[in-house]
């Protein structure tokens, strides 16, 4: 036994554990991690993103929309104006870097910011 452990190449043995296992288990760590805080901070902007939709729709609808719903310039196009407009207020409100990792995040980053502003008017109206 003892002429065995005379013999082993211990530096080569390290390195092979070390290539072998740490290495691989290190790399899906560090991976693993790396989602995680992508994920937070996904989750993070998220948040700030809804935080400016609901501030840009409370805005609009004290502005613009309680003087002129229920008349007659109250009309499809109108509407679709405010929400543009509602949009690009949004997004101006965000940094590039967090605008541009919800885009990435959203393939479709239009219609999902539709449905947050959908979704924050129907909860300033419910709010009241």
């Amino acid at each position: 036994m003892n002429t065995i452990l005379q013999n082993i190449d211990w530096a080569q043995l390290i390195y092979t554990i070390w290539t072998v296992v740490l290495l691989p288990v290190l790399t899906y760590a560090g991976t693993q991690l790396s989602h995680y805080a992508k994920s937070k901070r996904l989750e993070q902007y998220t948040d700030i993103l809804y935080k400016n939709v609901i501030s840009v729709v409370k805005e609009l609808y004290e502005c613009i929309v309680k003087d002129i719903k229920g008349t007659e310039n109250w009309t499809k196009e109108k509407q679709n104006e405010i929400k543009e407009l509602a949009k690009t207020k949004v997004i101006q409100a965000l940094t590039t870097s967090v605008y541009q990792m919800l885009k990435s995040a959203n393939e479709d980053f239009d219609e999902y910011l539709d449905s947050l502003i959908g979704t924050a008017l129907y909860d300033l109206k419910n709010e009241k």
